[in-house]
């Protein structure tokens, strides 16, 4: 039995990471699990901004991937936040990570960036079904684009190189024999001026929809750190394993050991399957870390990847 929501009154300290099992057990499945989170007594004068997005995914193949994460009701003191689905999907589980900063900040700017509000590439996925499989798809009458793209410019521009994190935090699409689960969200093209903005899926990929969180500042900013890993790093996407790890190294030695917050930004899965992948960050020091990422049961998970942003203010 699916319920339509699930919210915990209780607040928690703000520590930069959400999972809906802190609100249910997997087996108590719902269309929306949230709960308030707090934020340190009187460190915000104003509602500060925010940018999330999924560290990991577990859900039905039984139906359409979709799930989508919001944080609303921001205030001084707090804000909530929400893991979602709808329609015919059924959402075990997911979890999540964020980074907030001051209203009034201007060397760190957060955008969105929707499917809805991009434009889409001329190249689209297949209509119809494969000849050789009799599974039955809902008929479909305008081709899916494979690919969204939208330029942003910054609202005021940067006095040096800027670096752009992309993390996945709405997800659309087909699942099925037909229908691996393809999504990449990535920024090129970018100055100091502004940048594009993609949201692309591939081969037989079908993405109906998705979106994602941009985050931007100064690629030499002080105590800051930032880059992308992916299981690619490691081993060949023809080699699937269940779980692929490796280290990173800072391209600082912070002074203190620092925050790093990690969110999903490419999943390349089978579709025959749910949908199961799960990022972590380990063995956090002043010089690096280890990321892992994993599926368990009988799915297959031929590539991930991830953005992550290394915070390390003394």
């Amino acid at each position: 039995m699916r319920i339509a929501m699930v919210h915990l009154a209780k607040s928690r300290l703000d520590d930069g990471h959400f999972s809906t099992e802190e609100v249910r057990r997997k087996d108590k499945v719902s269309l929306s699990t949230s709960r308030p989170i707090s934020f340190a007594r009187n460190h915000y004068n104003e509602p500060p901004n925010l940018a999330a997005g999924f560290s990991s995914l577990d859900v039905s193949c039984e139906g359409p991937i979709r799930a989508n994460l919001i944080a609303d009701n921001i205030t001084t003191d707090g804000f909530r936040i929400a893991i979602e689905a709808w329609g015919h999907t059924t959402l075990y589980g997911a979890s999540c990570t964020w980074i907030e900063h001051k209203a009034t900040a201007k060397e760190c700017i957060f955008g969105q960036f929707d499917t809805q509000d991009a434009s889409a590439s001329p190249a689209m996925s297949a209509t119809a079904p494969k000849a050789n499989t009799t599974r039955k798809l809902a008929v479909q009458t305008e081709p899916v684009p494979r690919k969204y793209a939208k330029a942003f410019d910054f609202p005021q521009a940067f006095n040096e190189p800027v670096e752009v994190v992309c993390w996945l935090n709405r997800l659309d699409m087909a699942s099925g024999r037909d229908h691996d689960y393809k999504v990449r969200a990535f920024a090129d093209t970018i100055t100091p001026e502004g940048f594009t903005a993609h949201l692309n899926t591939w081969d037989n990929g079908e993405l109906h929809g998705a979106a994602m969180c941009w985050i931007a500042f100064p690629k030499r900013k002080l105590h800051v750190d930032s880059g992308r890993f992916s299981t690619t790093d490691v081993r060949k996407r023809t080699d699937p394993r269940p779980r692929t790890t490796a280290k990173v190294k800072f391209k600082q030695r912070f002074r203190v050991v620092p925050t790093v917050l990690a969110a999903l930004s490419m999943i390349d899965a089978a579709g025959n399957a749910d949908l199961r992948v799960n990022l972590s960050v380990s063995e956090v020091t002043r010089e690096g870390f280890r990321w892992t990422l994993e599926t368990w049961d009988d799915s297959t998970l031929y590539a991930a990847g991830a953005s992550w942003i290394a915070l390390g203010f003394p």
